[in-house]
Parts: structure tokens; C-alpha cells; sequence
């Protein structure tokens, strides 16, 4: 898809600091562009462009300098005039020239938020008696973050994280749950996947909506999720159940996926069989979890806006000027902000559960 141009004569601008302070005037004038990705569940990253060299003198710039060195933290703000906001505070991972013989020499600085610090290393500890929650501020703890986490409800006798970097296993328990895993700032968030809150921002098509392709499926739509699992104590099969009724909220639709693909279709269960667990509430908090994963399937889109800070993943927003099927709110699951010769467009993927 094309990342156009916006129409407009209002003219972006952005702030980057660098351990706390302004990135000095000569480095401004040599920023190309920046952008910000982040996405639901993934490290949000942050690039960079310079041109790198000086002209008069020669030399290139920047690809040797002390302020972009590996672990320097930056803040980058974008916006408009005087209204900017904070997309991320991270730190530098790669610094990345490009030499070639018929082009200026370029360097792009590129980094992440202090969520891939959670990637780093594979740990083997156990957790018991603990609930999902507990075991993210623990960790929250062990690599030196704040927590905020909500609870989430369940206690487990036993958990194992086996050989996995912090990262990947807390987005195994946030699956079984239908919870979000992020960084912000210096804050590890550990909530409930955020579909069901109010929307924050409205998007218009043909004012600030530039563009959008939504698609509507029932593939992957059933109406019953089933958890089989087993309770060695007991000697006893344990059954998980969510079926249509059990998707929280339906985002201002009428029709949920689950409901849609039933009365287009009839029934359809999906089973899930190999996921150990030893209690009731264990097996039906897996079967809600991936019930209302998956009707939050029934649509998916993508689309680009003018330059929007207040968009963001895991929120929800109000697209309008679509048509009756496919107005209405959707979660966000990835923004990437783009700025480019003073001007800022946003990408977004979008996700939602009803018409």
C-alpha cells in the first residue's frame, strides 16, 4: 500500500532528545526522517535518518559521534507547531550507515523502548501459587521495571517458564488470558486486551482518514470454544466453555463473528486439547480467552491518517465514512508514525468483532 502524501498546510514538526537533552541545531538540519512502529504485544522501535556527511569539510558525520552511542536513551515527540507529544522514550540498539559510490553517505540510528530488555537472555524459574499478574510484576521486578498490571483473577498452582526470555513468556500466560503485554517508559503494562474500552480519537474518511481497506471473514469465526483438560488429583476430565453471548462487548455492532458465521453456516466448535491445566477456572478462562481472540478476527483493516499522536495501539478508536457495515469502533493493533519534509502520516491496523 502507498504511503501518500497528505494534502494539508499544516506542517508537522518534532522534538528528539538524547539523555534528557535537545538534539543540537547541526544534527536537526541532517534528519531526513523518523518514524515511530509499535505494535500490540512487540517492542516499539524508533528510526532515525540522517544525511551524513558535511560538505564543505568532507567528513562524515554522526556515524562516529558519542551522542549516538549503543544504550543512549531517546525521547522522540512529534506533533504540530508548538503541540507535541511523546511517542516513545527507548534506547539506541543498531546504528546503520549506507555507503554506496553514487550517493551521499547516510546513517540511520534505530532503537527500541526498554521492552527488549525482556528479550534478552532465556531464564528457567518457577512460579507457584501465583496468578498470571503476580508472576508479570515479579518480572516486572527482576529486570527493573515498575508494574502495572490488573489482576487477573486465577490462581495457578504450578508455573514453569522453561528456557524463555522474559518476553516471550509472558506473552504465552497473556494469550491463555487475553491480556496485552507492553512497555511504557519505565512501566511494564499487563492489562486486559483493551477492545472493550470506549474509543479515544474519531477517524473520518475523506477528512483525516486518507485511506482504509477493511476486509470482513468468518473463517476463523466458530461459536463455541472447548477446553479439554484433566485434574490428576480428581481423576477427572475438566471442560472449558465460552460460547456466542460470551464476547464482552461488541464494539457498538449488532452481530457479533461468532453469531454471523452461525446464522450464515450453523455451528462450529474449535477444540483446544493441548494446553495443560489442572482447574475449572484455568480451562474456562483459556476458552473465553481464544473465544474473543477470535471473533476479534471477524474484521481487519488497515488504513493511513494524517499525523495523529493521540492514535495508538491497544486503544480504541471510531472510524466513520465507510458504510454502515464497517463504521463503527475498532482496537488498534499496530501504528507506525512517519515523518518526511515536515510532513506526518500514520499507518494503522485495526481489528473488530462485530458488524
Amino acid at each position: 500500500m502507498p504511503f501518500t502524501q497528505p494534502q494539508t498546510s499544516i506542517f508537522a514538526d518534532y522534538e528528539i532528545l538524547v539523555n534528557g537533552s535537545s538534539l543540537p541545531g547541526s544534527a536537526q538540519l541532517h534528519i531526513t526522517g523518523l518514524t515511530v512502529d509499535e505494535q500490540v504485544n512487540l517492542p516499539t522501535l524508533f528510526t532515525l535518518n540522517f544525511r551524513s556527511l558535511d560538505v564543505q569539510e568532507g567528513e562524515v558525520l554522526w556515524l562516529d559521534n558519542s551522542l549516538f552511542s549503543i544504550g543512549n536513551t531517546v525521547e522522540v515527540k512529534l506533533g504540530y507547531r508548538e503541540n507535541l507529544a511523546t511517542l516513545i522514550v527507548g534506547e539506541i540498539t543498531a546504528i546503520e550507515p549506507e555507503f554506496t559510490i553514487d550517493r551521499l553517505p547516510k546513517v540511520m540510528i534505530r532503537g527500541y523502548d526498554r521492552s527488549h530488555r525482556l528479550h534478552r537472555g532465556r531464564h528457567t524459574q518457577t512460579f507457584v501459587q501465583l496468578k498470571d499478574s503476580e508472576i508479570a510484576a515479579q518480572i516486572a521486578q527482576q529486570v527493573g521495571l515498575s508494574a502495572q498490571v490488573e489482576d487477573s483473577g486465577v490462581v495457578h498452582d504450578y508455573i514453569l517458564q522453561a528456557n524463555q526470555t522474559h518476553m516471550d513468556f509472558l506473552q504465552e500466560r497473556a494469550r491463555k488470558i487475553n491480556y496485552e503485554v507492553m512497555v511504557e517508559d519505565r512501566n511494564l503494562v499487563f492489562r486486559p486486551t483493551s477492545n472493550q474500552d470506549s474509543e479515544i480519537l474519531t477517524l473520518t474518511f475523506s477528512d483525516d482518514l486518507l485511506q482504509f481497506y477493511p476486509c470482513m471473514s468468518s473463517t476463523s469465526q466458530v461459536n463455541e470454544v472447548k477446553v479439554q483438560g484433566w485434574n490428576p488429583k480428581e481423576k477427572q476430565a475438566i471442560i472449558g466453555r465460552a460460547a456466542t453471548g460470551d464476547e464482552g462487548s461488541k464494539m457498538g455492532g449488532e452481530t457479533s463473528g461468532a453469531a454471523l458465521s452461525q446464522n450464515a453456516f450453523g455451528t462450529a466448535v474449535k477444540t483446544l486439547s493441548n494446553h495443560p491445566m489442572i482447574t475449572q477456572a484455568e480451562a474456562d478462562q483459556l476458552a473465553q480467552a481464544r473465544f474473543q481472540q477470535l471473533n476479534l478476527e471477524l474484521i481487519t483493516g488497515e488504513g493511513i491518517c494524517r499525523g495523529r499522536t493521540d492514535l495508538r495501539a491497544g486503544k480504541v478508536v471510531q472510524i466513520d465514512g465507510v458504510g454502515r457495515r464497517f463504521s463503527g469502533q475498532y482496537y488498534v493493533t499496530s501504528v507506525l508514525h512517519r515523518y518526511r519534509n515536515s510532513q506526518y502520516q500514520t499507518k494503522f491496523t485495526v481489528r473488530r468483532n462485530a458488524q
